[in-house]
């Protein structure tokens, strides 16, 4: 599991996540995105 570090709720129907996931920030290229499921 990865620490969520920020939770803001921008409008009804988006909220803007700081997480914590430093081995796939190393990995990352500029234009890739990450897609998450809730639990």
């Amino acid at each position: 599991m990865f620490k969520i570090v920020t939770k803001r709720k921008l409008n009804d129907a988006v909220t803007l996540m700081e997480i914590e996931a430093p081995f796939i920030a190393k990995k990352a290229k500029a234009g890739q995105f990450i897609i998450f499921r809730i639990d």
